[in-house]
């Protein structure tokens, strides 16, 4: 599901509860409330055909809680079982057809995490979505993805937060856009305290 869809279906959510509240909480039927009226004609055992919207609006919740349900089924926070594995902090850098990411400031000064080739590795503040870790509350749970193209020795890198990824001269990433960078770029993410550089594995060529 895309970004755009997920929030549709969150605004919509919304919009029915909002009716549902007004619904059962303003006199909008002839001076009753849908819930007085559906209590009365159940008391009283008159034909429902008369309620029939006061019914139809009362099953708002019930959509609303649906789509809720297929936000959290669907949700692209997820991270595919192919990037499951983690990743340790100071594994050699001379690792087979990896890159590195090299933390420059910040809290992971001086950590280095292998970026496996072709695979899509997520930093952030939060562990489940992530395999690289960053406790920082500017830091978003899931800020960012690195890919290592081995073939090219390049990098693809993915902004999805909401304090940005940056340049090493300042200029900020565009949210969802994947750009491919070179072998010893350097970013800086959320207040910019914490900078990291991506290297290449260049042994095959030496």
């Amino acid at each position: 599901m895309t970004d755009k869809h997920r929030r549709n279906c969150t605004l919509l959510a919304l919009f029915l509860l909002l009716i549902e509240a007004a619904v059962l909480c303003l006199p909008v039927f002839h001076g009753y409330t849908a819930l007085q009226i559906c209590r009365q004609y159940w008391q009283h055992g008159q034909m429902l055909s008369h309620i029939v919207i006061p019914l139809l609006l009362l099953v708002c919740p019930i959509i609303s809680i649906c789509l809720l349900f297929h936000l959290k089924v669907h949700s692209t926070d997820k991270i595919p079982e192919v990037l499951s594995a983690s990743v340790s902090a100071d594994a050699p850098e001379n690792v087979s057809n990896c890159g590195t990411l090299l933390f420059l400031t910040g809290s992971l000064e001086g950590k280095s995490f292998p970026l496996p080739a072709y695979t899509n590795v997520f930093l952030g503040r939060s562990s489940q979505y992530c395999q690289i870790v960053v406790n920082s509350s500017d830091i978003s749970r899931r800020h960012a993805s690195v890919c290592y193209h081995a073939s090219r020795h390049t990098f693809v890198i993915t902004d999805y937060s909401a304090n940005g990824t940056y340049t090493v001269d300042g200029e900020r990433l565009i949210a969802n856009t994947s750009i491919e960078v070179p072998d010893g770029s350097i970013f800086s993410i959320g207040n910019r305290k914490t900078s990291f550089r991506l290297s290449a594995n260049r042994e095959d060529n030496t």
